[in-house]
């Protein structure tokens, strides 16, 4: 199973639209990559896991202050200056929005999946545990206030004999 074709894609698609939609502007896509380590590469992180009959997933946005202070000031008219309550319930609201998404067009593809609530982590480099033994895939996205970054993990099933 290839994670670029199947589920990278989709995702990324899903959050240029939302930052579409939402925001009205479009983030700049950089090049997906293998990460090699847990630690995350911002400051405030939504987690959610995805599971189908065959396949689970694993979805992260981690987001940079900058970049989560920019958002909560476009989307909710605050000025935050630390990550607080309302800057984690941010993160992990467009990580459900997200997934949310891509979860229609997986299922458009014949996958039905399950989707965990949202988990939040935060702090600096803080560690992301995708729980699952597939290649994690970095894909960096920028705005004009920061980067931020999506994480994917997904990994076939083992068959049951």
């Amino acid at each position: 199973m290839s994670v670029e074709s199947e589920f990278m894609t989709p995702v990324v698609d899903t959050v240029v639209s939302v930052f579409n939609t939402m925001l009205q502007f479009q983030p700049d896509v950089g090049e997906a990559n293998i990460k090699t380590d847990a630690t995350s590469r911002g400051d405030v992180t939504g987690l959610m896991t995805m599971e189908s009959d065959h396949v689970q997933g694993s979805l992260a946005m981690t987001f940079s202050k900058p970049v989560i202070f920019d958002l909560a000031k476009r989307m909710l008219n605050l000025d935050l200056k630390e990550i607080d309550e309302i800057a984690r319930d941010l993160a992990g609201e467009m990580t459900n929005i997200v997934v949310g998404g891509a979860k229609c067009v997986f299922e458009e593809r014949g996958y039905n999946f399950e989707m965990s609530l949202p988990q939040v982590l935060e702090g600096e480099a803080h560690n992301i545990d995708h729980q699952l033994s597939g290649e994690t895939i970095l894909i960096p996205l920028s705005i004009e206030s920061g980067e931020f970054f999506i994480e994917l993990n997904f990994t076939e099933k083992p068959t049951v004999q």
